[in-house]
């Protein structure tokens, strides 16, 4: 009966998994579709009435192109099994791509910001009504696609009990747009009321520093996983809860990583008590309970410890201060 229940929250999970990936990619190509046309319309609009500003949310929209392309090829291959030597599968390159398009976002901002200082010096006139049209396209266009990932996001959350990180980044480079494009419109009315055509470029800038803060919150996001930071930020606090467990006398040794967004992992030693000695199979199963229902870990290794090792294996600042308390 219970194996039967675990096959059927596999398979569930399974499913779920197979259809929010599909769903996902349809949201993707419709916000890739979206974007495309944004970057045409705003590059003839930007050289057609001299706007600065226009051009860099072009530049920007170019790098969104370039992340939702990746992060639909980054969705389809991570979707694929393991293998014998892939063990956890291509789930990583979800996180290569988030890097990727946190990297193109510092890059992009640099653009804009050189770009920016040269019509500082040389101002130029700007067809205000023709960039604010371009403008209010863009941002319908760019409200739109948010509001298609966004929901897309809050369908996966649901399903799968996660965000992916990938689709995160992608969000935050469509949001970005949307500001920016509202920046662009701020930009040209403020040129034609005052006629100073400095607030152009000054758009430009407000644009790049969008860019900048969105680079350094997806690029950070993706590091993280890269350096294996663990998702929980009071680990103590871990080993003293997977303490509480029937038959635990100490846990030490742990260690809690992402291999992507919706993958935990999780390792550990546990010392058992007499009652933990005599109940080993109860005790592991509690432990791994233990570890997915409240700190949200879909895999973990237990080394259980007759007689434990911390004296010898204590490596972290948690273990070497349990090392010191027992001697």
């Amino acid at each position: 009966m219970i194996d039967s229940l675990q096959e059927n929250s596999k398979t569930s999970s399974s499913v779920n998994l197979k259809t929010s990936t599909i769903s996902a990619k349809s949201a993707l190509e419709i916000a890739l579709a979206i974007s495309v046309s944004i970057l045409v319309i705003e590059i003839l609009g930007g050289l057609k009435f001299g706007s600065s500003a226009l051009i860099a949310d072009a530049l920007h929209i170019f790098t969104d192109i370039f992340a939702i392309g990746f992060s639909l090829i980054a969705l389809t291959v991570s979707n694929r099994p393991p293998t014998s030597s892939l063990t956890y599968g291509y789930h990583r390159l979800e996180v290569f791509a988030s890097l990727t398009n946190g990297i193109s976002l510092f890059l992009i901002a640099a653009l804009i910001a050189i770009g920016a200082y040269e019509r500082f010096l040389n101002p130029s006139p700007v067809y205000v009504f023709g960039t604010v049209i371009v403008a209010t396209i863009a941002l319908c266009a760019n409200v739109l696609s948010r509001k298609i990932i966004s929901q897309q996001t809050k369908t996966m959350k649901e399903l799968e009990e996660t965000e992916d990180e990938n689709i995160l980044s992608v969000s935050a480079h469509v949001w970005g747009d949307a500001l920016a494009s509202a920046a662009v419109i701020f930009g040209a009315l403020a040129s034609f009321f005052t006629g100073k055509y400095f607030f152009d470029p000054l758009a430009a800038i407000v644009i790049g520093v969008l860019v900048l803060r969105s680079a350094a919150t997806t690029t950070w996001g993706g590091l993280s996983i890269m350096l294996e930071r663990s998702p929980l930020k009071q680990m103590p606090l871990v080993e003293s809860e997977l303490e509480k467990v029937e038959g635990v006398s100490d846990v030490h040794d742990l260690h809690i990583w992402k291999i992507c967004s919706h993958v935990t992992v999780a390792t550990l030693h546990a010392c058992l008590n007499d009652e933990g000695k005599s109940k080993r199979n109860e005790t592991m199963n509690a432990l791994e309970q233990k570890l997915t229902s409240d700190f949200g870990v879909q895999h973990a290794t237990i080394q259980l410890e007759e007689v434990c090792c911390l004296p010898r294996h204590g490596h972290s600042e948690t273990d070497s201060n349990k090392s010191a308390q027992a001697k």
